[in-house]
């Protein structure tokens, strides 16, 4: 069994001059395709910021290029900021996104509401030597069953009951332990390659967010 899991941050852009496709995603990728690469490309993206696939929100952290990832940083340094807090210091949340469970090179399972990079950690947490089953990473979040040698990820009794915003396409699925531990392991590397993306583009543009990777990576609003 082949197992990845990919790290992504979730962004959206949209623009009233441009005329928005009726129908879903799922039915028009694409045309929901060329609507988002125009609407980043008018947000001021490069042409070469393309979604992990086609017609998402869902960006691989190494395939974004430094002036799009400065571009995201200044969208997150707005998008946290408050009445109260206006500035750098209080930046505190995770970036949006999480990880889509690769199987067999079939994007199987996909970040959902509320999913963040912080949420590493519940992956690290389900495969570690203890098995913490209590897996939060979004909501809904598929019910866990840990055995000897293999994890059940079972979406039909999910917490709590709603729809996923990227369908699964099974109602459950089971995968090998040790290589879910290897991806997460492999996960974790891309997670520290962008880290030193972050760290080299706050010294480079002199945007002096203390501890920038910890921050938009793992969050401290715990």
């Amino acid at each position: 069994m082949k197992i990845e899991l990919i790290p992504v941050i979730e962004v959206s852009n949209y623009d009233e001059d441009l005329e928005m496709p009726s129908g879903s995603y799922l039915e028009f990728p694409d045309k929901w395709e060329r609507y988002n690469i125009s609407a980043n490309v008018k947000a001021g993206f490069s042409e070469s910021f393309r979604a992990y696939f086609k017609s998402s929100f869902f960006y691989r952290i190494t395939e974004i290029s430094d002036a799009d990832l400065l571009k995201i940083i200044h969208r997150e340094i707005e998008i946290q900021q408050t009445e109260e807090n206006r500035g750098i210091d209080d930046l505190a949340c995770s970036m949006d996104g999480g990880y889509i469970l690769k199987i067999n090179d079939v994007d199987t399972y996909f970040p959902q509401c509320c999913g963040r990079l912080k949420h590493i950690t519940e992956w690290e947490d389900l495969v570690s030597d203890e098995g913490n089953s209590c897996f939060y990473t979004g909501h809904p979040s598929p019910k866990i069953e840990i055995q000897e040698d293999t994890i059940i990820f079972d979406f039909l009794h999910s917490m709590p009951q709603e729809s996923y915003a990227y369908p699964v396409l099974e109602d459950q699925i089971e995968v090998d332990k040790e290589s879910l531990k290897t991806a997460v392991d492999n996960a974790k590397k891309e997670l520290q390659y962008f880290s030193q993306q972050l760290i080299r583009i706050n010294k480079k543009e002199n945007l002096n967010i203390p501890e920038i990777d910890k921050i938009f990576i793992y969050g401290i609003d715990d």
